[in-house]
């Protein structure tokens, strides 16, 4: 975690330069680079608690969530104290995902992906697409990736194994030594 934290103040020193960097007009490019969300290098909620303070995670969070609710049109907005409890809510329950990963999961909400909202901006409903709809979504990337990669490694191991037999071939050598009998003991 600490090399997270010293690599994330390396490059932004304070809260206000990661906010102006990390801002909700990212949110589009996270929904268009959906590997580099996922898989990339920006930090955890939880990082930013630690590389700044406890409420660094919420303070972030609250452009993100404003900018949704202003977004949906509903005539019932969350409020500043809704907003806060629901920022804090997804910190505590999701902390472990990346900036990147709820820009993304926001930027699919505002597209209807996950439902809509009912007159009112209900941050259950928000909570419940963030748990069960993107979670499965982001559990079916990782298991891509983590197929995708054992495949590339099967390949390349019999790619080698085809060139140490062809390498042994050419050599005129068996490409696996003959097992040596033990001599019979008396």
């Amino acid at each position: 975690m600490q090399l997270k934290v010293n690599s994330l103040l390396a490059t932004h020193s304070d809260l206000q330069s990661f906010m102006r960097v990390m801002n909700p007009s990212l949110q589009q490019y996270s929904a268009e680079n959906v590997d580099r969300a996922y898989f990339g290098t920006a930090p955890t909620l939880l990082t930013l608690r630690c590389a700044y303070h406890d409420d660094a995670a919420t303070m972030w969070m609250l452009p993100q969530l404003y900018d949704l609710n202003e977004y949906c049109g509903c005539k019932e907005k969350l409020d500043e104290a809704q907003m806060t409890q629901l920022a804090r809510i997804i910190i505590t329950e999701f902390g472990y995902l990346k900036v990147s990963e709820i820009m993304l999961f926001l930027h699919r909400f505002k597209s209807g992906r996950y439902g809509r909202f009912y007159g009112a901006v209900d941050p259950l409903v928000i909570v419940s697409a963030l748990r069960y709809n993107f979670m499965s979504e982001r559990a079916e990337a990782i298991d891509e990736r983590e197929h995708t990669q054992e495949h590339a490694e099967w390949e390349a191991h019999c790619r080698e194994v085809a060139r140490q037999r062809a390498e042994a071939r050419a050599a005129g050598r068996p490409m696996y030594p003959r097992m040596v009998t033990p001599p019979e003991q008396e």
